[in-house]
C-alpha cells in the first residue's frame, strides 16, 4: 500500500492547538482523500477525493486494516504510555504534515548557512550554522566527526534535522 501526502497548504497563523492544513492522499498514485484541519484541536476531516473512483468506505477499511497490521510506534518511550501507540491514517497525516513542515524549514536552513551536526562543549550532539561560504574541508579539519547535512541526501538531512530539533 504505497500513500502520499501532496499539494500540503499550511496556515501557521491560524495554527492553535493541531496543524490548520488542507491536502490530498493518493493510495497507489490515484486520488484517495481530501484530509483537513482548522488547527483548533479537533479531529482531521476527511472526505472522499473528487477524483477517487470507486467505494470509498470499502477502500478507507482497507487502509485503516493496513495501519491496525502495523506495531505500536513509540513503544517505552513514554512512562504513561509505555506500549505506545497504534498506528492510524491520521497519525501517518500528521506525520506527514510534520515532514512537510521539517523539510520546508532545513531547505531554508540549507540556503542560507552550512548546517553542521557536531558535539557541544558538554559532549552532546548538537546543529550548528556556518557562512554558506565556509568550506566543507575546513569544518571537518576542526570537527572531523561533523556531519554537514549541506553535503547529503536530502532525506538522510532531514532525517538528522528532526532527530536533533
Amino acid at each position: 500500500m504505497n500513500l502520499e501526502m501532496k499539494a500540503i497548504k499550511f496556515s501557521e497563523w491560524a495554527s492553535e492547538e493541531t496543524y490548520c492544513y488542507q491536502a490530498n492522499v493518493y493510495l497507489d498514485g490515484k486520488p484517495l482523500a481530501m484530509v483537513s484541519n482548522d488547527g483548533h484541536g479537533g479531529c482531521d476531516r476527511e472526505y472522499s477525493h473528487n477524483k477517487f473512483k470507486g467505494d470509498y468506505r470499502a477502500t478507507r477499511k482497507k487502509v485503516d486494516e493496513y495501519f491496525k497490521s502495523l506495531p505500536n510506534t513509540d513503544v517505552g518511550k513514554y512512562k504513561n504510555v509505555p506500549e505506545g501507540f497504534e498506528q492510524t491514517f491520521e497519525r501517518w497525516c500528521h506525520d506527514q504534515v510534520c515532514t512537510y513542515l521539517y523539510r520546508k524549514d532545513l531547505k531554508k536552513a540549507l540556503k542560507k548557512a552550512k548546517v553542521v551536526k557536531r558535539k557541544n562543549d558538554e559532549g552532546k550532539m548538537s546543529l550548528y550554522d556556518y557562512g554558506i561560504n565556509v568550506l566543507s574541508d575546513a569544518i571537518k579539519h576542526r570537527w572531523p566527526e561533523a556531519i554537514i547535512l549541506n553535503d547529503l541526501p536530502e532525506d538522510e538531512a532531514l532525517a538528522i534535522w528532526r532527530e536533533i530539533l
